[in-house]
């Protein structure tokens, strides 16, 4: 472990992955394809965690999770309480696929804030055909354990539309099938473009503007880095799939106000500030650019503005 002065930057947000890994192989997701880089399929060590934590500071909401699947780490437990320490609200964005019984009891127990459940489809055939698990009942049945479970921690749920021709019938099924039957805090999108990986179908609408987030008070912290190294620090979760070429710097090199207010940082900064978004390779295609007024289709959420990207708000 490094031996440095650990100056805490108390951001308002800090996504730190605990695992890289996911057990899913969603069609529209870059773990599945082109596929993740072998660099970033790494679990997050607890000592690392914690290493992480004492320079993230307080937050008003932790994230566990980035583009890989938290609940492969069995004592997820020990995240999250050790988490608590730093934040008034600790999250998880999950498939769901392990996330009940007494897993999930001990989960909650440990200081769970909210659970947000990843729905790709709203019914069995749709969502075997998006996420290649045939486990809609079984996702239904976990979120419904956990609501009985507890009223503490706030079940959310979220969703992407399959055809832009049928958007009304999508949401009314997922409401059916899914959100109104457990109650979810849910949210439903269009499709986008994770950092410009794919020729998408569902292109953008409007002028390109900064998506805000190299300006944001937060961090996007991975568990995986280039060359052995750990602790990747990205600019958003929208770079799955070019992660080698996304790293800001890592946490077992510098330290975190050393990324932050580094040069590599400070360059994407300058081509957001200047609109030479073409400068970064990450950024250049990526979707979140776009001045789009159609995107969130429906929200439940009181504080989501239906037709907007969700950018740098915290999501709740």
């Amino acid at each position: 472990m490094l031996q440095k002065s650990l100056v805490p930057m108390n951001f308002k947000r800090a996504v730190i992955e605990v695992n890289g890994g996911c057990n899913y192989t969603c069609q529209m997701c870059p773990q599945t394809n082109p596929g993740r880089s072998k660099n970033f399929l790494k679990k997050l060590s607890l000592e690392d965690f914690h290493y992480a934590l004492e320079q993230v500071g307080h937050t008003e909401a932790i994230q566990l999770e980035g583009s890989g699947e938290p609940t492969l780490n069995s004592n997820l437990m020990d995240y999250i309480k050790l988490a608590k320490n730093y934040t008034d609200s600790v999250n998880i964005f999950t498939n769901g696929f392990r996330f009940k019984g007494d897993y999930m009891k001990r989960c909650v127990d440990a200081g769970l804030d909210l659970v947000r459940f990843s729905v790709i489809g709203y019914s069995p055939s749709t969502y075997k055909d998006m996420m290649n698990v045939d486990a809609f009942d079984t996702i239904l049945q976990n979120a419904l354990e956990l609501k009985n479970y507890t009223n503490r921690c706030t079940l959310s749920s979220y969703h992407l539309i399959l055809d832009n021709d049928n958007i009304n019938f999508e949401i009314d099924q997922y409401r059916k099938n899914f959100i109104d039957i457990v109650d979810a805090k849910a949210t439903i999108w269009k499709q986008h473009n994770w950092s410009g990986m794919y020729d998408n179908p569902y292109q953008r609408k409007g002028s390109k503007k900064s998506c805000g987030r190299p300006f944001a008070d937060e961090i996007t912290i991975r568990a995986g880095g280039l060359d052995g190294e750990w602790g990747a620090v990205h600019p958003c979760c929208q770079v799955l799939g070019r992660d080698d070429e996304a790293v800001l710097g890592h946490l077992s090199t510098n330290t975190v106000k050393e990324i932050y207010e580094g040069e590599a940082y400070n360059k994407l900064r300058e081509a957001h500030t200047n609109e030479t978004f073409d400068d970064i390779s990450y950024c250049k295609d990526c979707d979140f650019l776009y001045d789009d007024n159609d995107v969130l289709v429906y929200s439940n959420i009181e504080n989501f503005k239906l037709r907007q990207m969700m950018t740098t708000s915290l999501y709740l």
